[in-house]
């Protein structure tokens, strides 16, 4: 029994060791397997200071960089990012900070305290105070955000406050999402409000 015990401990162990390294080892093929169609299925790829899987099992001032299908480009950092146990597939981050760049429609910046990045599905959600700078003149704050970063969409699914060029609007929830046109390959860029929408229009806003 004592053997077992022994045995059963030394597995455990080794387990912590191990799954951040699947971890890692996941993304690197998200990014390895997209880089030939790029511009298609989307990739992501990792720069950190240090990557440390031993002790701390942490990575620190890590940058996810990567493409969406439409070749929209966007920047994910954090001052630390360590594996998730039950999840390998999914990096927990401290101070995030995101930057997209869309070659159509709207871009945007956001930053919040917390979040976290799944490589498998090619998503991000960031958590506590959240703030998002778009493109289109809008400010939005929330606590909580999920991103799509294979289509480059946006979905802010709790309260969210925002301002912009009418003037500042409460609601339940909030989406920025693309459309993309066949016909004339133009890509739109759509900011949804719903869920108990009000607007406080402010004339002095508008140019």
């Amino acid at each position: 029994m004592q053997n077992f015990i022994k045995s059963y401990s030394r597995a455990i162990k080794w387990a912590k060791l191990i799954m951040p390294v699947i971890a890692v080892l996941l993304l690197a093929s998200v990014f390895i397997f997209g880089k030939e169609d790029a511009l298609r299925s989307g990739t992501l790829s990792i720069d950190a200071d240090t990557i440390n899987l031993t002790t701390d099992q942490k990575i620190t001032n890590p940058q996810f960089s990567g493409l969406t299908n439409l070749g929209d480009s966007f920047i994910l950092k954090a001052i630390e990012a360590m594996p998730d146990s039950p999840s390998p597939e999914k990096i927990d981050l401290i101070g995030p900070s995101l930057e997209f760049d869309a070659l159509q429609g709207v871009g945007f910046k956001i930053s919040s305290k917390n979040g976290s990045v799944n490589f498998i599905k090619q998503s991000a959600e960031l958590s506590g105070n959240v703030y998002i700078d778009m493109t289109n003149g809008y400010k939005a704050i929330s606590e909580k955000i999920q991103l799509n970063l294979k289509l480059g969409n946006l979905i802010a699914p709790n309260s969210v406050e925002a301002s912009g060029p009418y003037g500042k609007i409460i609601a339940g929830s909030m989406e920025l999402f693309k459309d993309f046109d066949n016909k004339t390959s133009q890509v739109s860029g759509n900011l949804n409000f719903s869920d108990g929408v009000t607007l406080i229009y402010l004339p002095s806003t508008v140019k």
